[in-house]
């Protein structure tokens, strides 16, 4: 099986611009963009994500502010907050954690 295309912006790494056919992306640090036909993304608690993604999972511990589709499971953690237009097959908070903005499931916007 191929390897999966993996990238992690560390701690203290701040990254702009277009991330493209990321099987994995891991958020420790500060991104600036906006990705194209990745898979999964990780904001740790440390980790800040500004832009726009859709993508199948994600995971978010830390910020994320802009535009966010999550075609399957989105999970906010407790430390997590999540700000902007975001769209979601499933979507999961834990105790703590927060979503502000335009917020609908997938299948509602389809009606």
């Amino acid at each position: 099986k191929n390897e999966t295309k993996r990238l992690t912006v560390g701690r203290g790494i701040s990254l702009n611009g277009k991330i493209s056919f990321c099987d994995r992306l891991v958020i420790d640090g500060k991104v600036e963009a906006e990705l194209e036909d990745c898979h999964t993304v990780e904001v740790t608690e440390n980790g800040t994500f500004k832009g726009a993604a859709e993508i199948t999972g994600a995971e978010i511990s830390g910020h994320y502010d802009g535009s966010l589709t999550v075609r399957e499971n989105l999970l906010i953690r407790g430390t997590g907050r999540v700000s902007g237009t975001v769209r979601y097959g499933k979507l999961h908070i834990e105790d703590g954690g927060e979503i502000n903005g335009d917020v609908k499931s997938i299948a509602s916007d389809k009606k």
